[in-house]
């Protein structure tokens, strides 16, 4: 599958790792899985510091070869989609990219969940070039994820997305790119999003990165607070929810009008069925409410569950010292 020179090409490159490269080749059902299994193998043997884990999967669906969580191939990379393939291990190992300042600086602001699918066929002399630079993007940024998809193995996803032309790039499953895309035009077209068309998932990345910060100064800037992030404070995870309620708390403190026209989501779940919900709600009203959510509080008073209505009785209690002084002046 590989040729000698590949191969060679392979070993010389990937002794410039600095650490050991861990790759995750997911196997399936697929009969492409064979050659998937066989094509890493080979890379493997040529170099000691690629060192991949195997998974099995009992299902149909394509197998892949990811090099980060974040980018995966529905592809084996060899020929020219090697080159790209390679610099991609070498750029998550010393931990530097291609990437122009400009965009580095970006990315560090950069918050929204976005899917990339690179359509290439092993002929293409353009792939490799877009499929450099999407990797790049995606090993500076989580919120990118990435998907190399080779059409000439996997050609329903040509006749799903009616690709004539590769490389294309499908960006969130709707818009297309086809052709060399420069670095500047796909970061323009990256950040032009809006937030308020986010889907929950993308504000349930944020929070789970640790970007509860970005997010609230995002909304402060649009003077809105997103309908999809408000969504997060029902979730079932703990960890979500809170991440919401610390967004929020950034909110109260940068525009205290703003958070008010978050309060009628959160009322609603002040009679949500599970207590540890009520609760949260009740004790995030304590820190951003006024006096206008202490009615729906006050019927927590008497919640069966102890807990929520010490919880409801502390909230009211805070939003009461709060209000004394404005009702004095």
């Amino acid at each position: 599958m590989l040729t000698p020179q590949e191969l060679e090409t392979a070993r010389s490159t990937l002794e410039a790792l600095q650490k050991p490269a861990v790759i995750t080749v997911n196997l399936t059902k697929d009969d492409l899985s064979k050659q998937f299994r066989t094509f890493v193998e080979a890379l493997a043997a040529v170099s000691s510091k690629l060192q991949p884990i195997y998974t099995t999967h009992d299902e149909s669906a394509p197998p892949t070869i990811e090099i980060t969580p974040n980018i995966r191939y529905m592809a084996l990379p060899g020929d020219r989609e090697m080159a790209p393939f390679l610099r991609s291990l070498i750029s998550r190992s010393n931990g530097k990219t291609s990437l122009s300042e400009r965009t580095l600086s970006t990315l560090t602001k950069f918050i929204t969940s976005t899917k990339l699918e690179v359509m290439v066929s092993p002929t293409c002399p353009h792939c490799p070039i877009v499929v450099g630079l999407i990797n790049q993007l995606a090993i500076s940024s989580s919120y990118l994820e990435v998907t190399i998809i080779d059409i000439t193995l996997f050609a329903e996803f040509a006749q799903k997305y009616n690709i004539r032309a590769v490389p294309t790039l499908v960006i969130d499953g709707q818009e297309q790119l086809v052709g060399n895309i420069s670095e500047d035009l796909l970061m323009d077209k990256l950040t032009n999003q809006s937030p308020a068309t986010f889907r929950p998932d993308s504000f349930r990345k944020i929070v789970k990165e640790g970007d509860a910060a970005k997010l609230a100064g995002m909304m402060v800037a649009d003077g809105d607070v997103y309908g999809g992030a408000l969504e997060l404070l029902a979730d079932p995870d703990w960890s979500v929810r809170m991440g919401m309620m610390v967004v929020l708390e950034e909110v109260a403190m940068r525009s205290p009008d703003l958070v008010q026209r978050a309060y009628p989501y959160i009322v609603d779940l002040l009679d949500h069925g599970e207590a540890n919900q009520r609760g949260d709600m009740a004790y995030l009203l304590g820190i951003i409410g006024d006096g206008r959510v202490l009615d729906p509080l006050k019927l927590l008073l008497n919640d069966m569950n102890p807990e929520v209505a010490e919880a409801a009785f502390e909230a009211v209690q805070k939003i009461q010292e709060r209000e004394a002084p404005l009702k004095s002046d």
